[in-house]
């Protein structure tokens, strides 16, 4: 399997993480409640920037872009605001929400031929 075949093998798989993701944030919902608005608009983006990131790695862009895409996460731990485990576990699941989400927008611009699968 090539590089590029990773990308395209996680956008077919991406739609089902999306679905795990909605029913752990019900979850979440139900635990703990609402969670600071500004912690996961970080990790959507940190997410979506992961995403496009390895996707440029996975692209034979520059192994630079791989080491970058491993520091989003850190970066995300660092900059959110973490009061207890159940906020940490908004913060993981809106990572990998935004890792999703640009996966399926990846899927739908640039693998148009391979969507009905």
């Amino acid at each position: 399997m090539n590089s590029q075949e990773i990308g395209k093998s996680l956008a077919s798989k991406a739609p089902w993480a999306l679905l795990l993701n909605i029913a752990l944030f019900a979850l979440l919902g139900v635990i703990d409640g609402a969670p600071l608005l500004a912690n996961l608009l970080f990790a959507l983006l940190f997410g979506a920037i992961s995403t496009a990131l390895l996707l440029l790695y996975w692209h034979e862009k520059g192994g630079s872009f791989f080491i970058f895409a491993l520091l989003m996460p850190l970066l995300l731990i660092i900059l959110s605001e973490l009061n207890n485990f159940i906020a940490l576990a908004w913060v993981i699941n809106g990572y990998f929400f935004g890792f999703a989400i640009a996966l399926i927008i990846y899927r739908l611009a640039f693998l148009k031929d391979t969507v009905v699968n």
